[in-house]
């Protein structure tokens, strides 16, 4: 039996999309551990942008940092299609990318906490779950010899960050009153919203995951 899954369709969507800037770099010396520093780079950059919506405007550091969220997905994105591109996808360079999305995401999270746009307590919340969900992954992958390409879960972390973007810049819009009339909740943003819904994601999608591991442990 096989102890695998398929890919999601959205992961094959963005990996084919991707595919000829992969093969596009591949010509040059730059090298998928270089993108993946400069992911983090860019994730630190976003936390810091968030942090400063105090000082610069509420509204615009929520823009600058959903902007260099988005840069730092995209080259998260690009360095797994250079690896592709170049045959060196290995065991190292997926621990690699794997403990640097970790690190980008406390990055993004640290910063929306500092900005005082969300409650502690529901960041620490979702960064549990996004942890939770990524450690069931790679333990069954490393002690269960699994292999979980189709990362199972109702949320990957692809789907995870495109709703925190979705979320800031609906905060944006909220706090511009421009949702104001349409948000029926007055003492919580959407941005809070959106984070718990994260948060309550991830824990299911770590609890899929344990259920996915047990049943392929029982049939073999």
């Amino acid at each position: 039996m096989s102890n695998s899954t398929p890919k999601k369709g959205l992961r094959k969507k963005y990996e084919a999309f991707f595919a000829p800037s992969g093969r596009l770099l591949a010509n040059t010396r730059i090298t998928p551990n270089m993108i993946s520093m400069l992911s983090v780079g860019a994730s630190i950059c976003s936390c810091v942008a968030y942090a400063s919506g105090p000082e610069i405007g509420i509204s615009l550091g929520l823009l600058m940092g959903t902007f260099l969220l988005g840069v730092s997905s995209l080259l998260d994105m690009m360095d797994g299609s250079l690896a592709r591109a170049r045959g060196i996808a290995g065991h190292f360079g997926a621990l690699l990318d794997r403990t640097l999305d970790r690190l980008s995401e406390f990055f993004f999270l640290l910063g929306i906490m500092i900005g005082g746009y969300v409650i502690p307590e529901l960041v620490f919340f979702c960064f549990e779950g996004m942890i939770l969900a990524s450690y069931v992954r790679s333990t069954a992958e490393l002690r269960g010899g699994l292999n979980m390409n189709s990362t199972q879960g109702i949320f990957e972390r692809k789907e995870k960050l495109t709703l925190l973007s979705i979320g800031c810049l609906l905060e944006i819009l909220l706090i511009e009153n421009i949702l104001s009339n349409l948000w029926p909740f007055t003492n919580i943003g959407i941005l809070a919203v959106i984070i718990l819904i994260i948060g309550i994601a991830s824990n299911i999608s770590a609890f899929q995951r344990l259920l996915f591991a047990r049943k392929f442990h029982t049939r073999i």
